[in-house]
């Protein structure tokens, strides 16, 4: 009889997908994981580094900010040099297919991990088996909530947030603040949510498989929020306030009219699938 050597999978497994992004903020990102990572009992983790940018330039510095961690605190980088740009959720579908741990970590390269992040959630997943993805507290440049986690959409809200001046906005707040979640559970060291951000989440790899990882139709934006729908349906989405970040990016309407039409492409593509709302 044949016997098969099966192999523990890692505890974690990261991924960043990177399109002109800023170095020095992504250097901040590698500061903070490998930081990180020496608070955790973790000796080794891959990080799969998805380049999109289709710039020999912009790949050779980003390459070269990566071999400096190389090795820092147990961390590898492993560098795919894309030949084409087939969005983000593709960018990290193609990194999960190098990588295999119990939980994955999907990363934006314009956060920081406060410091005690990476051994938060891997406690919290402990602690929450039923738990299927696990999303942080969120803080901006100025030190403000970012609210990551969010509700089910209307359209209204999403135009309003993306593009209505601040007036409408003021006479809104009640609105905004039921789709930002801001209004309650902050009291509580975690609370069940609806949506996370695709910036910063840490997925059971099992049912990251499962729901087929990220629906590549979407190019940019929704695509988190498609599969936090999805993952909805084997586990509890939370957010977990042992989990702390800070994300220096958003703000669709100050981006190009490409980014715009981007955002509108995936909230039909999302409202299609899930259902719409047009206001309440």
């Amino acid at each position: 009889m044949r016997h098969e050597n099966h192999k523990e999978p890692a505890a974690l497994a990261m991924s960043v997908v990177l399109f002109h992004s800023d170095l020095g903020r992504f250097e901040r990102l590698l500061v903070s994981l490998t930081n990180g990572l020496r608070a955790t009992p973790i000796e080794q983790v891959v990080m799969v580094c998805v380049d999109h940018s289709l710039d020999e330039d912009y790949s050779r510095r980003a390459r070269s900010l990566c071999s400096g961690f190389q090795g820092v605190a147990g961390l590898t980088v492993d560098w795919v040099t894309a030949s084409a740009n087939p969005g983000y959720g593709a960018g990290h579908n193609a990194a999960l297919a190098r990588v295999h741990s119990r939980y994955h970590l999907l990363l934006n390269p314009d956060v920081e991990l406060e410091v005690n992040t990476l051994c938060g959630a891997l406690d919290a997943f402990e602690q929450n088996p039923n738990a299927a993805l696990l999303s942080p507290v969120g803080w901006s440049d100025s030190g403000s909530p970012a609210y990551l986690a969010k509700a089910y959409p209307n359209v209204w809200v999403l135009a309003l947030r993306a593009f209505g001046p601040n007036w409408l906005k003021r006479f809104n707040a009640v609105a905004l603040a039921r789709y930002e979640m801001s209004e309650c559970g902050y009291e509580l060291s975690s609370r069940e949510i609806k949506l996370a951000s695709g910036c910063c989440m840490w997925v059971r790899r099992d049912l990251l498989d499962e729901v087929g990882g990220f629906d590549e139709a979407y190019f940019l934006y929704f695509e988190d929020y498609d599969l936090s729908m999805k993952l909805a349906k084997h586990g509890q989405l939370l957010e977990h306030r042992s989990l702390q970040i800070i994300h220096h990016g958003g703000n669709t309407a100050s981006k190009s009219w490409r980014h715009v039409w981007w955002f509108a492409q995936g909230a039909a593509r999302f409202f299609h699938r899930w259902g719409w709302r047009w206001f309440g």
